[in-house]
């Protein structure tokens, strides 16, 4: 009786545990997080029936270096918005909006100059 009830214990516990885990945050593990300002509204385009928005854009990681990003949306994201976007085996994985005091200062920095010369 008490191995049954451990048994049981041991199995709410477990799936309690995989509830917890979100599916996106297993996706960026091993991705480098770099930041963006979304300076334009986006290329619009339609695939299979749905219009999506490209983006490309001069993304930075915590230490300030630079990589060209490229990724879409199923809407127009909003222009002067950072993004903090998870970036693994040469795509973008997931973006999240975020506010300009949270960016990482060497980012940030890289950001401001990339803005004053667009």
């Amino acid at each position: 009786m008490m191995k049954q009830l451990l048994g049981i214990y041991m199995i709410l516990i477990l799936g309690l545990l995989l509830a917890a885990c979100n599916p996106e945050s297993i996706k960026t593990i091993g991705a480098t997080k770099y930041y963006v300002e979304i300076d334009h509204s986006g290329e619009k385009y339609k695939e299979q029936g749905n219009t999506r928005y490209k983006y490309e854009l001069a993304g930075f990681n915590e230490d300030g270096k630079g990589k060209n990003l490229t990724f879409t949306a199923n809407h127009s994201l909003k222009k002067d918005a950072y993004l903090q976007i998870d970036y693994k085996k040469d795509e973008v994985i997931t973006y999240e909006e975020v506010k300009y005091e949270d960016i990482p200062k060497k980012a940030r920095k890289q950001l401001d100059d990339n803005h004053d010369n667009s």
